[in-house]
Order: C-alpha cells, then structure tokens, then sequence
C-alpha cells in the first residue's frame, strides 16, 4: 500500500472517529427547559486592583438570580434559549467618590432581566459554552451620586461554561460587565458599570 493511501485512511478515520465524539451531540439530551439559581458579584475592582474598571464610585453588588430558560433554536451542537432572571440582590456603596471613611451605605436591588443566549456545545454534551445578552428593569434603594436611585434598567453581557456534574445536573459559571443606568428619565444619570461573576447549579426538564 502506497504512502498516499495510507496517509488518507488515517485521515479518513480521524474524521470518523472526530464525528462519532463531536457529530452525535444533542443539547442537553434535546432536553428543553432549564431553571437554575446562581449567586455572584459585581465589582469596580478587586483587592489588589489587578482587574480593575476606570471609575471614581464604589458600588459593590452581590446577586442571588433565579434563571428559567426555554430553548427556542436547537441543532445537534448550537443552540438559541430565551430566557428570564428575577433576581434579589444586595450592595453597598459609598455616596462619594472621594470618602475616605470606612463607614459603606448598604442597600437593595431587585428586578427582573430578558435575555437570549446563544450556546455552542461540545464533548457529548458534557461541557458547553456560551454568550447572554440581557436587559430589564430593576429598582435600586440607593446609589452613589453620579446616579439617581429608584426605577432603573441593568444591561448585561456575559460569557459562560456549562459543566455536566450528573445526569441532568449542571455547573454554571459567568463572568461579564452589567451597566445600569435609568434611559434619562431622572438625573443624575452617568450610569454604574460592574465587572460581574456568578456560578450556580441548573437542572434540565
């Protein structure tokens, strides 16, 4: 057998095999509903500033979202979900820039977010990754003073990987950017921007 021939057959099975590990993916076993419930963060910068946003406000977030997704588009390995997030969240912040004083105001969020999330699966549908684009509104008890408190929207882009822990059981982790801001119905209104991470657990139904 020539070289030429041998080198296609090794081709020939290496597509073959690829095909039967990859090809044979179906989302979450066609499965098409999830609901999860994920906690988080959403920060200007951490401790040692080495991710960092360009602001001169404190406004830490932290998240507590309830998430239920319906699939709306789905093929052996991609796939498009629609999906709403009520969620709860606590924060504190201080009023002005430059107080150096230790003493943080607290305060509430709550809201609810629509968004679209386009999903690449891979590995048997053991693992799998994605983008979420969401908007909605919220209600914010208080905010630095660059921002108006009360009726508001949170925009949110994020990234994120899905990990199969067992049978319909599944590892959520997000890292993103939220900007919240009120569309100028009050001012002031230069908008809050947090660097965002969430992980949570979902179930498929």
């Amino acid at each position: 057998m020539s070289k030429k021939a041998i080198l296609l057959l090794i081709c020939l099975n290496t597509f073959f095999a690829t095909n039967l590990l990859f090809g044979q993916d179906t989302l979450f076993n066609a499965k098409k509903y999830k609901i999860e419930f994920a906690t988080g963060v959403g920060f200007q910068y951490n401790s040692s500033h080495s991710i960092a946003l360009n602001t001169d406000y404190y406004y830490q977030v932290k998240f507590y979202q309830l998430q239920y997704s319906i699939a709306i588009s789905r093929k052996k390995t991609f796939g498009i979900e629609l999906l709403a997030q009520p969620q709860y969240n606590t924060t504190k912040y201080k009023m002005y820039p430059h107080d150096d004083t230790k003493n943080y105001l607290t305060g509430y969020e709550y809201g609810l977010n629509i968004g679209l999330l386009f999903r690449k699966n891979v590995a048997n549908d053991l693992l799998s990754f994605y983008m979420l684009i969401s908007t909605g509104p919220h209600y914010a008890s208080g905010t630095p003073h660059r921002q108006a408190n009360g009726f508001l929207f949170s925009n949110n882009l994020s990234a994120g990987i899905d990990l199969r822990l067992y049978k319909s059981l599944y590892l959520d982790i997000r890292p993103g950017i939220r900007h919240i801001s009120n569309a100028k119905l009050r001012v002031p209104n230069a908008g809050l921007n947090d660097i965002t991470v969430t992980e949570g657990f979902f179930v498929t139904f």
